[in-house]
């Protein structure tokens, strides 16, 4: 599956947990990137939510999905 493909099966607002299973890394350290401000999310009534297209920005692959 290539980079765009996997960005479209993603859902749009992402769960702290599922930005953690994506990235291989514990809730504690997204929610640690949130507070530093170097990921973006949004509160939301279940919680806070990662849009895709941040998680993309933070991870470096904005110019993947362009080309």
């Amino acid at each position: 599956m290539t980079l765009t493909e996997q960005f479209h099966h993603l859902p749009k607002l992402l769960k702290v947990t599922e930005v953690a299973d994506f990235t291989g890394t514990h809730e504690r350290t997204v929610r640690r990137w949130i507070r530093d401000g170097r990921l973006s999310a949004v509160e939301h009534p279940n919680g806070l939510r990662i849009p895709r297209r941040s998680l993309w920005r933070f991870l470096g692959l904005e110019l993947a999905l362009s080309a």
